[in-house]
């Protein structure tokens, strides 16, 4: 991973993925790109670094142009304020709104993941809220990190990965991206699938899950199956009860799996208050 996403709107939530996309940057020698995504009349004339090209002359456009230089200061400032070490970052404004914005911008830079901050709860009034979240995920093509106060980097010792299974390689692809996040942190990763007893063969689903983490190259990893009519509920419960740090979900919306939805992830973040790290199978 060496490109990070972090969108803000200098909020003190979106500063959250500021702060976890730091503590990945350390371990991974990533570059961040700290973005707002902001519409607003200028078009071209306002860089995406924030540079005015062109003369200001009526008053609303002045107005317009002043508020960006003041997003523009602040955003340096944050990128400043958490450049630490070898940890690189840098900001930038961009002309569009949110979902557009940021499918654009997926699409014409090689970014490896997205990290954002969310308050876990349904807040029109926030920017980065579920919906944000949801959006975020609906169009990358990489993976997705959000996360809400409270996460403890200590804890990403355990990673916990909802899976399902899916026809053909797919779980792999996902478990693989999954790989490159755990190694900088030495995590341990708990594969864990919730089935209901009625019609699934746990011998069957074990030897699955393990062909799926060989062909990932995991090592660090074990499997665990549980039985259940609710599969949010026991993979949140299972998460508290390993102190899991980071839980994973492998989303395919082309095919509606019955657990992997973003609203699974919103949960996730609500109840459990850890980040989510979600891969849009569909997508990738």
């Amino acid at each position: 991973m060496k490109k990070l996403l972090v969108p803000t709107d200098l909020s003190p939530i979106a500063e959250l993925g500021l702060k976890l996309a730091v503590e990945i940057a350390k371990r991974s020698d990533a570059v961040i790109s700290l973005v707002n995504f902001t519409r607003h009349p200028l078009g071209e004339s306002f860089s995406a670094t924030g540079d005015i090209n062109m003369k200001v002359d009526d008053e609303a456009n002045l107005y317009t142009v002043q508020l960006l230089h003041a997003t523009k200061q602040k955003m340096e400032e944050l990128a400043t304020r958490y450049s630490i070490g070898n940890v690189m970052i840098a900001s930038s404004i961009v002309d569009d709104d949110f979902k557009s914005g940021i499918d654009e911008y997926l699409k014409t830079e090689e970014i490896d993941l997205i990290v954002m901050g969310t308050s876990g709860e349904e807040n029109v009034t926030e920017v980065f809220t579920g919906n944000h979240t949801e959006q975020a995920i609906m169009v990358s093509s990489c993976p997705v990190i959000s996360v809400r106060d409270g996460f403890r980097i200590e804890q990403f010792s355990n990673i916990v990965a909802a899976v399902d299974i899916i026809p053909g390689n797919e779980s792999a692809r996902g478990l693989e991206t999954l790989r490159l996040l755990a190694k900088y942190f030495d995590s341990h990763i708990h594969l864990v699938h919730v089935h209901d007893t009625s019609s699934d063969n746990e011998v069957m689903q074990t030897e699955y899950f393990n062909q799926m983490a060989k062909i990932a190259n995991l090592e660090n990893y074990s499997v665990t199956i549980l039985e259940g009519n609710d599969p949010a509920e026991r993979i949140i419960d299972f998460a508290r009860q390993v102190s899991a740090g980071l839980v994973t979900v492998l989303k395919n919306s082309g095919n509606g799996f019955r657990l992997f939805s973003n609203h699974f992830s919103d949960r996730v973040v609500k109840e459990v208050g850890r980040p989510v790290f979600t891969v849009n199978l569909h997508n990738t």
